[in-house]
């Protein structure tokens, strides 16, 4: 495209929300609840109440029967058997204490809360919502005074003296750049899946790329590498598949990673296919009929009232059967496919990020919170709490953004920022030539999803794919852009280049295997050595790595070597 003048405008609130997904519909209606003199803006770049993934998938949250299960029962259990004792067990304990008072939260807000629960591990059930629930919270936003920008993407944040002003970005419709100026700042942008997975695809990280070249802190970035087992015919989910898995002479191949059911997929299930498939004994068949947890694929369907998703379920369940079928003795041969996860964003127990006036909340800080430990989260090895823990942060985010902004001034926006932002939100609009996005994204897709690489792990094959990254990272210079649709892919493809590295060289420090984190060269948790999180941040834009001690000595729970 020729170079041209883009018009520019300049919006203000009190609250500036970036993303209208779940987790920002929620900050938004906390925040009006919390304060309804404050002003809110949710920026979403595609169209909220429609946006994000809550309403993409089995709409299933997370239930605790809190006359039954306690906060420390349920602590004690997630850190020996999901967590590897590298969650933050205040802030765990505390999503489980208000897990109740969340789901009536979301009734008030004019989501249906169906009472039917099925367990689904120990100590946890889940309850079906229908996919209507964000556009129903949009609706019960804007009745409360919140304002929408639709089809507007954020590109960078702005700062001053160290302390969040806003943020800037463009229309992908016709272009127009904004300016917008936000006395607290809320970031619920999604994780990063790397548009692998169609329920997961639009969790692109570009939020986690802004907030990381803006200076805010990252933690846990190693933990994004979440697989699932897929029907190899029709690409659909296996959810529990892993309790049914067999190799081809027939043999039960679920005994040799695990004794008794577990809470969800693990690692080793994804290490099991790859150790079959590499010494000639694949493919790898599921025998659904064999578990009560695989054999009814209809059951979610119908065991809730949700009209509003029931046509796109069963659209989505008939294509599936007529290319899955069984193959002879009713079997599914399975594949793992990755879908990422990387939720890395650094925030505290208040959702605050290592920015003052900034703060984060549902999928881009999940991992970054500390809150799931050694697990990529969502779904943190617990089925429906990648909804739940959404709803979570963005209460506690609105609430504590809602007194920041009452607190302070507007920070004043430095146009010399915004210049230069704007002109390195467009260049690859207006290069010459270059390198298409899909090029870059094809190339990180090549790297990140062979489960070898991503999570069943090893230095040699790590340090394969880091030198693969060196060369695909000059390319982000070169991208070049045919319109704004295109632009974005531009910047989604630069966070996506961003992630991967973090990801690699976060597993590379990693030397041990903890929760889901599987190293086969280090196969074994080391409590000496590596009771610590990944800390990552821009040094002048080089990628620093530290690490934090966990502060196991103050949480009700301890590794052995503790006691």
């Amino acid at each position: 495209m020729e170079k041209q003048e883009i018009k520019q405008e300049k919006m203000s609130a009190d609250v500036l929300i970036i993303g209208g997904g779940i987790a920002g519909l929620t900050a938004a209606i906390s925040v009006k609840e919390e304060n309804p003199d404050i002003s809110v803006l949710v920026v979403e770049k595609q169209t909220s109440g429609y946006s994000g993934k809550a309403n993409k998938g089995g709409g299933v949250l997370q239930y605790f029967d809190l006359e039954k299960t306690t906060p420390e029962m349920f602590n004690e259990y997630h850190a020996n058997a999901v967590g590897g004792y590298l969650a933050n067990q205040n802030l765990l304990k505390k999503y489980v204490a208000m897990n109740n008072e969340l789901l009536d939260k979301m009734e008030s807000w004019g989501v249906n809360i169906p009472k039917k629960r099925i367990p689904t591990g120990p100590m946890t059930y889940m309850i079906g919502v229908d996919l209507d629930l964000t556009l129903k919270m949009r609706a019960t936003a804007t009745k409360l005074g919140v304002k929408f920008i639709d089809k507007t993407t954020i590109s960078d944040l702005l700062t001053r003296d160290g302390q969040i002003a806003g943020a800037v970005g463009y229309s992908i419709i016709d272009g127009t750049f904004y300016v917008f100026e936000g006395k607290s700042v809320i970031l619920c942008t999604g994780s990063q899946n790397y548009r692998v997975a169609p329920m997961w695809s639009n969790g692109r990280g570009d939020g986690i790329a802004a907030a990381y070249r803006a200076g805010a802190q990252m933690r846990n970035p190693e933990f994004g590498n979440f697989a699932q087992l897929y029907r190899v015919h029709s690409n659909r989910e296996c959810v529990f598949g892993e309790n049914v898995m067999y190799d081809a002479y027939g043999e039960n191949i679920t005994k040799n990673f695990r004794r008794f059911p577990e809470a969800d997929i693990s690692s080793s299930a994804v290490a099991e296919w790859y150790n079959t498939m590499a010494s000639g004994r694949g493919p790898v068949y599921l025998h659904p009929m064999e578990s009560e947890t695989t054999k009814n694929d209809t059951m979610m369907f119908y065991i809730w009232d949700r009209p509003y998703g029931l046509p796109f379920w069963k659209i989505d369940f008939e294509k599936g059967s007529s290319v899955d079928g069984f193959e002879g003795d009713e079997k599914w041969e399975v594949e793992p496919g990755f879908v990422g996860e990387q939720s890395p964003v650094k925030v505290d127990e208040q959702m605050a990020t290592t920015i003052p006036g900034m703060y984060a909340a549902g999928d881009v800080c999940y991992d970054g919170s500390c809150a799931p430990g050694a697990v990529p989260a969502p779904p943190g090895r617990n089925r429906g709490s990648g909804i739940l823990n959404a709803v979570f942060a963005g209460v506690v985010s609105g609430q504590q953004a809602a007194a920041y902004a009452a607190d302070h001034a507007q920070q004043p926006i430095d146009d010399a920022q915004v210049a230069q932002l704007k002109e390195d939100a467009f260049a690859p609009l207006f290069r010459e030539e270059g390198v298409r996005a899909k090029e870059v994204i094809d190339k990180i897709q090549q790297l990140v999803c062979p489960v070898e690489n991503s999570v069943y792990m090893s230095q040699h094959r790590l340090d394969v794919c880091l030198r693969k990254l060196a060369q695909i990272k000059p390319m982000v210079a070169q991208l070049k852009a045919e319109d704004f649709h295109d632009l974005l892919s531009c910047h989604e493809a630069e966070a996506m280049v961003l992630s991967a590295e973090m990801q690699f060289k976060g597993a590379s420090m990693r030397k041990e295997s903890r929760g889901w984190f599987l190293r086969e060269d280090y196969p074994q948790m080391d409590n000496e050595n590596w009771l610590k999180w990944i800390v990552c941040e821009n040094d002048n834009g080089a990628m620093k790595f530290s690490t934090e001690d966990v502060p196991i000595e103050t949480y009700q729970v301890q590794p052995p070597r503790f006691h």
